[in-house]
């Protein structure tokens, strides 16, 4: 009988306890790794979320990959952005400096004219100067590299990069408008973006 009391006793001390645990950690949602399988987890889940650029944000895609070309493709598109790409670097130039996107993302090792005499050409280019870059590469000393002689970069990632962390740069990025800028047309007074010589195409549309 002793026994059955302290049992009670430890249950009712135990249970707010377990209570104010509960309270303060929230719920959780558990999944089963596979069916029939009774070991549980939590699912990961983002904290915050995140602020996407507006729907139909041109973006430029630099790579002499076919495959992370085609992944990134399909990355943006899903995303609602407008999407250009092509694996020359040369063509990429020029579309940079015809089309205008609202973003690059340029790949660093490509054969012919590399990422960074991309970037310098855009650079002189009056108007496709104000394009923010993105520099992706899978040389782990080229991001120091860039660091230290490159400021026009806007942002770099290197390869292999999850869809957060691309996703984090381009948030970095965003005017009120929900517009990539490079950080100094975020800091000047808010003007429109760039009238191109023609109207934009995107060259995959017809596909």
């Amino acid at each position: 009988m002793q026994t059955d009391l302290n049992s009670v006793n430890l249950r009712e001390n135990f249970m707010p306890l377990m209570q104010r645990l509960r309270s303060l950690i929230g719920p959780t949602t558990y999944r089963r790794d596979q069916p029939g399988d009774s070991l549980k987890r939590p699912i990961e889940r983002r904290v915050n979320r995140r602020i996407n650029a507006r729907q139909g944000t041109r973006i430029l895609i630099i790579d002499d990959c076919v495959v992370a070309l085609d992944e990134l493709g399909k990355l943006f598109a899903t995303a609602g952005f407008a999407v250009s790409q092509t694996d020359e670097s040369e063509r990429g130039l020029s579309m940079a400096c015809y089309e205008y996107p609202e973003l690059v993302v340029l790949d660093v090792g490509m054969p012919g004219m590399n990422g960074f005499e991309v970037l310098k050409r855009m650079r002189r280019d009056p108007l496709a100067r104000r394009i923010p870059v993105i520099m992706i590469s899978g040389n782990p000393r080229v991001s120091r590299h860039m660091l230290q002689s490159h400021p026009d970069v806007d942002g770099f990632l290197s390869k292999p990069f999850t869809r957060q962390a691309i996703f984090q740069q381009i948030e970095n990025m965003l005017d009120s408008d929900m517009v990539p800028r490079r950080a100094d047309d975020r800091r000047a007074f808010h003007f429109p973006f760039f009238t191109s010589r023609r109207p934009y195409r995107n060259r995959f549309s017809s596909i």
